[in-house]
């Protein structure tokens, strides 16, 4: 924590602690507004980067969130995260050689979940997709058993359905509507 630019109250640290006691990372911060889950879930997040036990990250965002946790990630844990979204994908591709992936060039990334959902871009994103997931807004991708729902929900289910099938995966889901 020494190194963090962030003090968390005592009750952000128990995601954390939480984590440390498990194998493969498998959390649901459910908090009210306001609480800080981005905290929580990024203290997660730069302890097992800083440990070893996770060798890359993505956050799942809505797109309206990215550009927030790009930059928590870099002012609070010293995370330097790559924004992948549809206005950028373009320029973060240029650089890519023979079939590398953004998340192999990239150990942070901060995604749009409606930008990655779709079948063609979710098929790479599992190719190569971090060790570490967070997923923000986690309650917009439950299932629509019913099949009522839009396919944007369906997609964004299909997606942290196929994320969880890796059991090695670390996974945090994080909401504030539990």
């Amino acid at each position: 924590l020494a190194g963090l630019a962030v003090s968390p109250r005592p009750y952000q640290i128990v995601p954390l602690l939480l984590a440390l006691r498990q194998e493969t990372v498998r959390l649901l911060i459910a908090d009210d507004v306001g609480v800080g889950k981005t905290i929580e879930a990024g203290l997660v997040a730069a302890e097992m980067l800083a440990q070893g036990a996770a060798r890359s990250l993505t956050v799942l965002s809505p797109p309206s969130l990215a550009t927030q946790w790009q930059q928590e990630l870099s002012q609070k844990f010293g995370l330097d995260a790559q924004l992948v979204l549809p206005g950028t994908v373009r320029r973060l591709e240029r650089g890519l050689v023979g079939d590398e992936s953004l998340f192999s060039r990239y150990r942070v990334t901060v995604v749009s979940t409606d930008f990655i959902k779709t079948d063609s871009r979710r098929f790479e994103f599992l190719r190569a997709a971090p060790d570490l997931v967070i997923v923000d807004e986690a309650h917009g991708s439950v299932n629509d058993d019913a099949g009522r729902g839009s396919s944007g929900r369906t997609q964004r289910y299909r997606l942290l359905r196929d994320l969880a099938d890796d059991a090695q995966r670390h996974l945090v889901l994080v909401t504030a509507t539990p």
